[in-house]
């Protein structure tokens, strides 16, 4: 193992594992983006983590083994890539890239770069490594595995420009292991990160010891066009039938959220009521959410400036810069003026106005469930007006925001995640969003076309669910987006739709919905949704992990071993051999979208199949 000069390095022996810690050698600054902090065989690695020489064996067959790849942020391609499989840019439109690659140097064709966490498995076997800040108590910059696709070489970056060390500082600690089978991965995950994320501050949504959020959001349906009448139509009415969330929430007595999404704000990066659609304000509308007996949320993107916004025309200053003095693009989207820029997270006045915010938010409106989203625009690499590097600045930014765990009631506070660096957020995000945006249809073809990594589309969700499944209970409370119980305004089919909901309930741990629950009840919506209620009863007592089988293809199972499945996220069946397929009743699947085959069985396009065992 080969370790830069610039870092001193010590081990420390874990269950299943060991934890390697850095600190800095000498007083240095990094100027370069990318810097390798070691590098190692894959006979190094698995003789550091006592990985017997009969488990190695496996690890050489090329055909075999699958590298998981991680990107950066809560929207980028997460899941097992096999010989040949790469992750794409964008083409056409190159500024989409700007979510969900981050600055340094791409992967090459015989490389693949995950951050924060992967793993490299031969079946049941795996060698795991993540990384886990620089300590307890601190952050740390970001961490790149960058594995060599022929050798399983590998080289640990981080990435640091402009940040200054003194000696004895610490840098990365990273925890690596290797174990057999996918709850064993979880568990090794699950004692890695027990002290480092704050997971207590959801107490307040657990119901009878299970954690599982949940409640109503405006986003999926009306998107921006949501008005203040609109929203309090969709309050009265939800207890008054049986959708979702009134069926396996409120009328259970469970705590609930009512979130209100993007569309209430005078514009992005102006965070005041839009007083043509919200005239009443916005605290008036918490007050009556929360004496509904609901948690009031609210959707805020307060790192982002639009170019209609009071802080991009009045505040120049506070804008992010490039090394040539522009504001810095931090992505496009055509609902908001097309180009958007982020702010400059080391000006001390950024951090003034943000506390302010928040301090708005929470103590004079009243919103205790808050969503924050496109949070990796507080992470880009500029021309910072304090110097620095972007992790330490977003670090404090988030850790002074979310230092909010009550409000002044002393009611408590969930802060979610989203559009998120994840190892710069678990410390602070407790609830994650784990993949791209989902939607009320299959696919984004145009955005399917020009490569869009994270598309908003339900196929891409769900493969990003089911990747960052690991995460759940471990480093994050995994959030997996809506699911989608209504008719209108929606292209999905049912064995869609209940794909997406078992997803959720399976392998995460938050039910939203969206649908409009003011225009709900037809019966064909309240069977469906009934039917979805009952499944979730089903499942929501057991623990389940999914693992891959060949492309868009998963096999599942529930940790006490009474239950296996199989989903089928292809546009066309697929066969998977099963040995024991003669010896079971499909009368007895649960759900099943599947034909017996002699020595299998065929998969349904795009749906779920799950079996209990005796």
């Amino acid at each position: 193992m080969r370790v830069d000069p610039l870092f001193v390095h010590s081990i420390a022996r874990i269950e299943g594992g060991v934890v390697l810690r850095f600190s800095a050698r000498v007083a240095f600054a990094l100027e370069k983006a990318v810097t390798e902090l070691f590098s190692a065989s894959f006979e190094e690695l698995a003789t550091l983590v006592a990985m017997p020489t009969a488990a190695q064996a496996g690890f050489l067959e090329k055909a075999k083994r699958l590298i998981f790849a991680n990107g950066w942020q809560s929207w980028s391609f997460a899941g097992e890539l096999a010989r040949g499989e790469r992750v794409r840019p964008a083409i056409i439109k190159p500024v989409l890239n700007t979510y969900v690659f981050r600055e340094g140097p791409r992967e090459q064709r015989n490389e693949i770069l995950s951050h924060f966490f992967t793993h490299i498995r031969v079946g049941e076997k795996r060698l795991v490594l993540a990384s886990r800040g620089a300590s307890i108590e601190h952050g740390g910059a970001p961490v790149a595995f960058r594995i060599d696709r022929n050798t399983l070489a590998l080289s640990v970056e981080i990435l640091s420009r402009g940040a200054r060390h003194s000696p004895d500082d610490p840098i990365a600690e990273l925890v690596i292991g290797w174990c057999s089978g996918t709850f064993a991965e979880r568990d090794f995950l699950r004692r890695a990160f027990s002290k480092h994320h704050r997971f207590a501050d959801l107490d307040f949504l657990f119901h009878k010891g299970r954690l599982v959020p949940g409640g109503y959001e405006s986003w999926y349906n009306h998107y921006t066009a949501i008005t203040e009448s609109l929203i309090r139509e969709q309050l009265e009415a939800i207890k008054t039938n049986d959708n979702l969330i009134n069926s396996y929430f409120l009328s259970r007595g469970r705590p609930t959220v009512f979130q209100i999404d993007d569309g209430w704000e005078t514009a992005v990066g102006e965070w005041t009521a839009h007083e043509g659609k919200f005239p009443g304000g916005m605290a008036a509308l918490a007050q009556d959410i929360d004496s509904s007996g609901m948690i009031p949320g609210l959707w805020v993107a307060p790192f982002l400036v639009t170019r209609s916004s009071r802080v991009f025309n009045e505040h120049q200053e506070w804008l992010l810069r490039d090394d040539k003095g522009a504001a810095l693009l931090a992505g496009w989207n055509d609902g908001w003026d097309g180009n958007f820029h982020t702010l400059d997270l080391s000006i001390p006045e950024v951090l003034d106005y943000l506390d302010g915010l928040f301090e708005t938010i929470v103590n004079a409106w009243g919103y205790r469930y808050l969503k924050l989203d496109f949070l990796y625009s507080g992470m880009l690499d500029g021309s910072f007006a304090g110097g620095g590097a972007a992790w330490q600045h977003y670090e404090a930014a988030v850790s002074r925001i979310t230092s909010r765990t009550r409000d002044a009631r002393g009611r408590p506070i969930a802060w979610l995640g989203c559009g998120a660096p994840l190892e710069q957020s678990f410390r602070y995000f407790p609830l994650m969003r784990i993949g791209a945006d989902t939607r009320e249809t299959w696919e984004f073809p145009l955005a399917r076309f020009i490569r869009h990594q994270g598309r908003p589309a339900a196929r891409v969700n769900l493969l990003h669910s089911l990747g960052r499944s690991l995460f759940d209970g471990a480093v994050f409370i995994n959030d997996p987006d809506v699911v989608f119980c209504r008719e209108l305004n929606i292209t999905l089919t049912e064995t869609e739709k209940e794909l997406i909901t078992l997803v959720a309930g399976m392998f995460a741990s938050q039910i939203m919905s969206s649908d409009d629950i003011a225009d709900f009840g037809r019966p064909g919506e309240l069977a469906f949704t009934a039917r979805m209620v009952a499944l979730l009863d089903q499942v929501s007592q057991h623990e389940f992990l999914p693992e891959r089988i060949g492309q868009d293809l998963f096999m599942c199972a529930s940790r006490d071993g009474k239950f296996f499945g199989y989903m089928n996220l292809r546009n066309s069946s697929a066969f998977v051999a099963n040995p024991e397929a003669a010896s079971i009743d499909l009368a007895d699947a649960l759900v099943v979208h599947a034909e017996k085959r002699t020595c299998g069985f065929l998969l349904a396009p795009r749906s779920i199949t799950l079996f209990p065992l005796p």
